[in-house]
């Protein structure tokens, strides 16, 4: 899949206006320039931590906390005052709890050829002192690998499918007399651990730079036929949409149709018609599925059924370990599916995303005892 599947776009200079087909899809991306999470095992208040960098022209530079919550998995969101981000974005878990900008001026994330630099500190909403420092780099050169993030597993009511591509993903190594801290109200916390830590020499904190964050028919989004997220590719005649495509910094994201989504308008009452999708990113199929158009009265049901599981390419052995013994890591796109409703005329489509059942994290967590 790749940006040839865009080369008949929906704005045709020097030729006639033509109908755009009723298509209810969106699509869009951004970037972070770096990542590094980890979970937490044995805190009474959070289960978890993010700290997520940018540096770029559309969000400015600086830090962003996330602390995941253990009694219902809600999200508290710590942002340095000169970024800008997507508060809608962050719909992960059980969703944001509270929104705080902060001081994080001394924060700092980098990814190195030989492991990741972090520190920040800063005051949570209920005044515990929070502190981050992590500093695996020992001149040794690492073999990153491609991961799709597992985001999507937990997420309790999702506003959008949310597929998060990793290029370069690594797990933050041992390092002697120099372990991770993390350390909460004065106290050290102690972190979730995998299998066989001991032999392997890896701890459960995951890092990546650059982080593309891809998100497919968002709630609210309007549809790239109409000059929403995305840019249409239509067919020759522009009666159907081939694929719609989405960019960012240094990356491209793509969902195909096989075949061609069809102009909604033009179905006939009965007149059911279906396919399959592909959500793809740089020409690395990520998942997909099947596609169903239906028309009634007034209106056109449109589903999409996400059936396609992740499938890592070449990955380093103890990753490859890991997406196999926990399913988690694979499967959890195909616990998603969107139910839209488009009016007859081309209304705006009323759509919202639903979990239907399986992989919901818990596996994860108990192996990794948090």
């Amino acid at each position: 899949m790749g940006a040839e599947h865009c080369s008949h776009v929906d704005d045709r200079a020097g030729h006639e206006p033509v109908r755009r087909p009723s298509c209810p899809i969106a699509l869009r991306t951004t970037t972070m320039a770096a990542m590094l999470n980890g979970e937490l095992a044995d805190h009474g208040v959070y289960d978890g931590f993010e700290l997520q960098w940018f540096d770029d022209a559309l969000h400015g530079t600086g830090m962003a906390v996330l602390l995941s919550r253990r009694e219902d998995r809600s999200v508290d969101c710590y942002v340095h005052h000169d970024i800008c981000l997507d508060r809608a974005m962050y719909g992960i878990g059980a969703g944001v709890r509270t929104w705080n900008r902060v001081d994080l001026r001394g924060a700092h994330l980098e990814v190195h050829a030989d492991g990741v630099s972090a520190e920040v500190a800063f005051l949570d909403v209920d005044g515990r002192q929070v502190m981050i420092d992590i500093d695996d780099r020992d001149g040794v050169a690492r073999r990153p690998a491609a991961m799709l993030a597992p985001v999507g597993a937990g997420t309790v009511r999702p506003s959008s499918l949310m597929l998060v591509w990793m290029p370069r993903f690594d797990l933050v190594r041992s390092a002697p007399g120099r372990g991770p801290v993390v350390r909460i109200d004065g106290e050290d916390v102690a972190l979730g651990t995998l299998p066989g830590a001991r032999w392997h020499g890896r701890h459960l904190l995951k890092y990546a730079a650059p982080v593309w964050p891809i998100e497919l028919c968002r709630d609210g989004d309007a549809p790239a036929v109409s000059g929403g997220q995305g840019r249409a590719c239509l067919t020759g005649d522009g009666r159907a949409v081939k694929a719609i495509s989405a960019a960012a910094e240094g990356h491209a994201a793509h969902i195909v149709f096989d075949p061609a989504f069809p102009d909604l308008r033009a179905l006939d009452a009965g007149q059911a018609r279906e396919g399959r999708w592909t959500v793809a990113v740089n020409d690395v199929d990520l998942t997909g599925g099947v596609w169903t158009a239906t028309p009634g009265p007034g209106r056109t049901e449109v589903h999409l059924e996400v059936t396609r599981s992740w499938r890592p390419g070449a990955l380093p052995w103890l990753m490859r370990v890991v997406t196999t013994l926990m399913p988690v890591f694979r499967r959890w796109p195909r616990t998603y599916a969107w139910r839209a409703t488009v009016p007859d005329g081309g209304g705006p489509p009323h759509g919202r995303w639903l979990r239907t059942g399986g992989q919901d994290g818990t596996a994860y967590r108990r192996a990794t005892r948090t």
